[in-house]
């Protein structure tokens, strides 16, 4: 089959593999692209979930956390240049729409009921704060996404920006012993989640069809490789579902460490991991359970030129 380089550019802006490790997929999956994409993760060249490449859209991200630590609010407003998103005026905007949603007795359920709230700075709804910036730049101006968590009695939220507002992390904690250094755990967790982009807190939490699809790609997958060897070596015994059943296992439990929070090493001391760190904390803290987080990079996933969703 013929790999022509709209195959490749299509495969490249899914996986932001190189051109040549896209064509070398393509040929080895006989054009398919879905399972060039599976190839190259496995082969380890598809940075996409690490470095956000679908990110083709500037803006800004924020976080607000009340004082009490009970209520924590992400924004992400997006523009077409970062000239515009560098602007105090956009700023200001994204700052109004965080600090509203932090505040707000309610939280709004969509992005069309937020832009329908009025901005507390002036008083007009946020759609005719960002329709008025709009003109004023002559760039689009999109609310793209938001979300609130409130934490329980014995909960607190920590909110943490990097990068200068193109990352933020919510992350809602249950702790027996609520205090500044509650807030210190809370302030890492959030700082590992935003370097180490978990998809879920536990394995149980993991989707049910994205578990099907993973176990089913190992196995296939090791299976190939297995008969391969057979081939090669006919003193191997043909039996290989048990040896298949241990393979997938141990693969299965490698993506878990890559993909759940209390799995993955932790960034400041990869020794351990996130669940080692939390029974340590939990000496001094008491019990100490991670209920929820969010995580917003800026433009990660956005497709076309009305994503807009929350």
């Amino acid at each position: 089959m013929e790999i022509t380089s709209k195959m490749v550019k299509t495969l490249r802006e899914k996986t932001n593999a190189g051109m040549m490790d896209c064509k070398k997929a393509l040929i080895e999956c006989q054009g398919d692209i879905d399972k060039a994409v599976d190839w190259l993760r496995q082969k380890g060249l598809m940075t996409a979930r690490k470095r956000a490449s679908r990110a083709t859209r500037e803006g800004l991200v924020l976080t607000k956390v009340t004082q009490d630590s009970k209520i924590g609010a992400v924004v992400e407003l997006n523009s077409e240049t970062d000239f515009v998103s560098k602007m105090d005026s956009f700023k200001d905007i994204t700052q109004s729409l965080v600090g509203y949603l932090a505040s707000a007795p309610q939280a709004p359920e969509s992005v069309a009921e937020l832009l329908e709230a009025k901005c507390p700075t002036c008083g007009e709804k946020f759609e005719e704060v960002i329709n008025r910036a709009v003109g004023t730049t002559g760039e689009v101006i999109r609310l793209r996404r938001f979300k609130v968590i409130k934490a329980g009695p014995n909960g607190l939220v920590h909110g943490y920006v990097h990068a200068g507002g193109r990352l933020g992390v919510l992350i809602e904690l249950e702790v027996e012993k609520l205090g500044p250094e509650a807030e210190a755990l809370a302030h890492d967790l959030a700082m590992h989640i935003a370097a180490s982009n978990p998809m879920c807190v536990k394995v149980e939490h993991l989707p049910e069809d994205f578990l099907t699809k993973e176990k089913a790609f190992h196995e296939a997958k090791s299976r190939e490789e297995l008969e391969e060897k057979i081939k090669k070596n006919p003193k191997m015994p043909t039996n290989i579902e048990d040896v298949l059943v241990k393979i997938v296992d141990g693969k299965m439990k490698k993506s878990f460490t890559e993909l759940v929070l209390l799995e993955q090493s932790y960034v400041k001391d990869p020794a351990k991991t996130v669940t080692a760190l939390i029974k340590e904390a939990s000496k001094e803290l008491g019990q100490i359970d991670i209920v929820s987080f969010v995580r917003f990079q800026l433009g990660e996933e956005i497709e076309g030129e009305n994503a807009s969703e929350e």
